[in-house]
């Protein structure tokens, strides 16, 4: 006599049913490991993206500092007491340009290279130019009333561009104005 348990199944029948399962949960595996592998080069690429930035703001900053120092003593000429218009071929020449020039028909200046030492650095070019503003007035910086504690009379000043560019990475523009104040005796 052969008697059947209703509720108790035979193999054949779970057979096909747990092949399914599997190959299902597989298939969700292996998406999720896509994604995570995805996410995982995303993260790199943006790494990657701020480290270069970063390296062309550094670049800048030292243009900017190069740039600086040019003006205040490096060219020999005091900017300080000179206007650009009293200087043959300022703008081509020394690259101290009136407040009319644009950054396209500005004369740039080579800045410091940087990463020259450092193989995994790339070599990044730097340049700058520098725009005469003007003579300082005391209503731009006091908002038109000078402190009765001013001790110093306004000079000149000067903005200064710098850009640095290295090819395949980023490029950064940063701008800094340069006020001269001169101590009154």
């Amino acid at each position: 006599m052969n008697r059947r348990h209703p509720n108790v199944t035979t193999p054949a029948r779970q057979g096909g049913m747990s092949l399914l399962v599997v190959l299902i949960l597989l298939v969700v595996m292996s998406v999720l490991g896509i994604a995570v592998l995805r996410s995982a080069a995303m993260q790199e690429r943006m790494s990657a993206n701020m480290y270069d930035r970063s390296l062309a703001t550094q670049a800048t900053e030292a243009a900017l500092v190069a740039a600086r120092d040019w003006l205040g003593a490096g060219s020999g000429i005091d900017w300080s007491t000179k206007q650009p218009a009293e200087v043959a071929g300022a703008c081509a020449t020394y690259s101290v340009c009136p407040t009319y020039t644009t950054q396209a028909q500005a004369v740039w200046r080579n800045g410091p290279t940087l990463g020259a030492a450092d193989p995994d650095v790339p070599d990044t070019t730097t340049q700058y130019w520098i725009e005469y503003l003007g003579e300082n007035q005391s209503h731009m910086s006091t908002g038109g009333v000078v402190p009765a504690s001013e001790t110093s009379s306004l000079g000149p000043m000067y903005r200064i561009t710098a850009r640095s560019q290295a090819q395949g990475r980023a490029s950064v523009t940063l701008q800094s104005d340069v006020i001269y104040r001169f101590p009154t005796l």
